[in-house]
């Protein structure tokens, strides 16, 4: 079967024919309860926001700004935009206004979407500055002055009357947007460097919402939230690929996550490793202070539910083969986890039944899975959720492949790995030599496929830089396991060079750490020194949970008491016990003043600016040398 539409507004128009009586996005109200807006409305609401744009003068291929964040309104706009051939820049609320202020200006736009007042008056200072001439404000009760500024209902009413007079010209514009045409420019967040416009077209975004969804098991029956920022490209796939499918979908965010799961009880969403760190970290925490008997309930059912699943894992070609096995080795093998998986069979799913299914009721009863990308998952935090009945179907992408290029398939659920390619997507692991690596050797990943970008806006050089011969080099080490799944393991950029001339990937080096509930945060450092550092925000509930005394602004790194603690717990996990050779142990270590904030030292989803956090700390990181 062919597929029904190859650009992002035609999909718009299919969906509608299928799903259109269906409520498709969900807002909430001031006492935070849901209401639903059909997907038909959306799109006539677009529409006629695509008829004032037009009345604008708004061309086919010009740029739009839209500085918002996740809300039925920002789809109505991106619909709107797309629908008049036009592409956009989107950024969130949080963005400082130098961000915004480059993203505007590098894009010539001349016309901008912002959320809401407060929003409008901090880009004010730097309006003058870019060729922004008109405002469109996505509150509902915003009245503009009509000539700069416009309240994004205003256009909705306004379009109305348009309809007569310009459908015509919409409808040509719809039809006139081609495969190849662009859809977004998406700026980078900036973890080293300016950011770069990653230009990205419709064809790009129809190949994930076509390939992806299958792999995980979307489909209509579904309800998704959202959480993650919908102008970054992870979240905005996974919404249209909802659109695509009819499911709806709920905006929330960090602090009603919890409310909103018993609320919505949805089935699926995507996210960051941060949110689920957060979650295991309070169920764990809540198994701490639990009665004894409770604890080592808890505690069976979980390594019953863990041998059990390892054994069937195996069975199922599903367990991370990171050397090759002989005959011998796999009937070995083989005979022991069938004798496991039959005889724990039974224990599990009851002991299952008597805990696990509590904590999965606590998430809304009928969740069954997570797209979690943007950052490397924690060993102990993918196994804690995938033993308990949550899977996490850990992907790989960046905003230069719109953004997948490996995820976890849902009869292909490989702990440790990023799962496998969608189909049309070839990934290429090579050495230093610029050869294939090695099933398990460590190399440089490159990617082609159709969601490979078209390119960095205004910037050949950039571009040339990563993509040759259509293959992206994505900056990112990793290697192939003897199953076939791809795992990730650091980026170049992040890789540590010591004096000695020995190369360290920090990354696995952080997630162990992060395995103590004693830390919250850490980066590990020591670029062209003799021997690495950490710099570390520490868990201080915790900490007053065991019995350490210090007040809230005291310097911990005046604290012997607490220092040693940290020493030890550093100590015994970076060891050779598990793994680290001696030139990647951490010497010492400084507590952070404040923890990493996104828009600071993190990007949106969480990741490290580590240039940033380098620079800031400078003095920090120069004290553990002297």
């Amino acid at each position: 079967m062919s597929q029904p539409y190859t650009t992002l507004v035609e999909m718009f128009d299919v969906a509608r024919k299928m799903y259109g009586d269906k409520p498709m996005f969900f807002n909430k109200d001031e006492k935070k309860n849901f209401y639903g807006v059909t997907l038909s409305e959306a799109l006539h609401r677009a529409e006629n926001v695509a008829l004032c744009l037009i009345d604008f003068g708004i061309k086919a291929g010009d740029r739009v700004g839209q500085m918002a964040d996740n809300r039925t309104e920002w789809i109505i706009s991106d619909m709107a935009t797309l629908m008049t051939g036009a592409c956009n820049t989107p950024r969130g609320t949080d963005s400082t206004p130098q961000e915004i202020e480059y993203i505007l200006s590098h894009a010539e736009a001349w016309l901008c979407f912002v959320e809401h007042e407060p929003m409008l008056k901090k880009m004010e200072p730097i309006l003058p500055k870019t060729q922004v001439k008109k405002i469109i404000v996505m509150d509902k009760n915003f009245k503009g002055d009509g000539e700069k500024t416009f309240g994004l209902y205003e256009l909705i009413e306004k379009g109305e009357q348009l309809r007569k007079e310009k459908l015509p010209e919409l409808e040509k514009r719809k039809k006139g947007v081609k495969p190849d045409d662009l859809f977004t420019i998406i700026y980078t967040s900036g973890t080293t460097g300016a950011p770069k416009g990653v230009m990205l077209t419709h064809g790009n975004m129809i190949y994930n919402i076509v390939k992806v969804p299958p792999m995980v098991g979307l489909a209509k029956n579904d309800r998704m939230l959202s959480i993650l920022p919908v102008w970054h490209i992870f979240e905005r796939a996974m919404d249209y690929g909802a659109i695509a499918l009819g499911v709806p979908i709920y905006y929330t965010n960090v602090r009603d996550l919890r409310d909103d799961f018993a609320k919505v009880k949805p089935t699926f969403m995507a996210s960051a490793p941060r949110v689920w760190e957060s979650i295991y970290q309070g169920i764990k925490a809540r198994v701490e202070k639990a009665e004894p008997w409770r604890k080592a309930l808890f505690d069976l059912a979980y390594e019953v539910n863990r041998i059990w699943r390892q054994s069937v894992d195996y069975l199922q070609g599903n367990d991370l083969k990171l050397k090759p096995e002989s005959e011998l080795e796999k009937l070995t093998r083989s005979a022991v986890s069938l004798f496991t998986a039959v005889n724990l069979f039974i224990p599990a799913k009851i002991l299952d039944g008597l805990v696990f299914s509590q904590i999965r009721q606590a998430l809304g009863g009928a969740f069954r899975g997570t797209i979690s990308g943007g950052g490397a998952l924690p060993a102990h935090v993918d196994e804690f959720f995938n033993v308990i009945g949550i899977p996490v179907y850990e992907g790989y992408g960046m905003t230069e492949c719109s953004p997948i290029i490996s995820v976890r398939d849902k009869n292909h659920m490989v702990q440790g790995s990023v799962g496998v390619a969608p189909d049309g997507t070839e990934i290429a692991v090579l050495n230093e030599k610029g050869e294939p690596a090695a099933i398990g050797e460590l190399g440089v990943i490159h990617v082609r496929g159709p969601q490979v970008m078209k390119g960095y806006y205004k910037n050949e050089e950039a571009t040339k830089s990563v993509i040759k011969d259509g293959w992206l080099n994505t900056g990112d080490l990793g290697f192939f396991s003897y199953n076939g799944t791809l795992s990730v393991r650091g980026r170049v950029k992040d890789t540590i060079v010591l004096l000695g001339g020995e190369n360290v990937e920090p990354v696995p080096i952080e997630n162990l750490l992060l395995q103590s509930e004693f830390i919250n945060q850490v980066i590990v450092v020591g670029q062209d020194q003799k021997s690495l550092t950490a710099l570390i925000w520490p868990d201080k509930n915790k900490l007053r949970e065991a019995g350490f005394v210090f007040s809230d602004d005291e310097d911990l790194n005046k604290n012997q008491v607490i220092r040693q603690h940290y020493a030890a717990i550093i100590k015994k996990l970076i060891s050779a016990e598990n793994g680290f050779k001696a030139f990647e142990r951490i010497t010492d270590f400084r507590f952070l003043p404040k923890p990493m904030e996104v828009g600071d030292e993190l990007t949106n989803l969480y990741k490290m600016k580590r240039n940033v956090i380098t620079k800031k700390y400078e003095d920090l990181i120069r004290s553990m040398y002297s």
